[in-house]
């Protein structure tokens, strides 16, 4: 639920600022900890994993849009991204029809993409951001198709 709130205040405070990267870093730090805690306390439920990825798309939305201004991506990698996302519908659907139900796995890839992804927003406007940026996506798209590949095996 912390993310979630967390989000109003970096909608409010300008991007690359103090404030900014501060209310950020505590989302991300919140993101770490609510899994470790909620299983190492016994309290871990289907809610609770529901609630954290719509706590980390709320975030993406919000920090994409504060930091979209900064990002000079080049047309290729914007369509690497919209690939990315379409396997992720994709994935959505498929898990609605063969589960019932929309999932995002927490895949080891996937961790690995949130935690980079994470990271690499830190580095927005810096000359090395785009090479990084390519790495990050071809890992997001491994993810988001190995996720696809679990979901459709079972």
């Amino acid at each position: 639920m912390s993310r979630i709130v967390l989000c109003l205040p970096l909608l409010l405070v300008d991007a690359m600022t103090l404030p900014f990267w501060t209310l950020y870093v505590i989302a991300g730090l919140t993101d770490m900890l609510d899994g470790f805690l909620a299983r190492r306390w016994g309290v871990e439920s289907k809610f609770g994993a529901r609630l954290d990825s719509l706590a980390d798309f709320m975030l993406v939305l919000a920090v994409g849009y504060k930091l979209f201004p900064y990002m000079k991506l080049p047309t290729a990698l914007w369509m690497m991204i919209g690939l990315i996302a379409l396997v992720k519908m994709v994935n959505a659907i498929c898990s609605y029809v063969v589960r019932h139900r929309i999932e995002y796995l927490h895949t080891k890839a996937n961790k690995l993409t949130g935690f980079l992804l994470f990271i690499g927003m830190m580095i927005v406007g810096q000359s090395y951001f785009i090479p990084v940026a390519w790495v990050i996506a071809c890992i997001a798209l491994f993810a988001a198709i190995q996720e696809g590949h679990i979901i459709r095996s079972k």
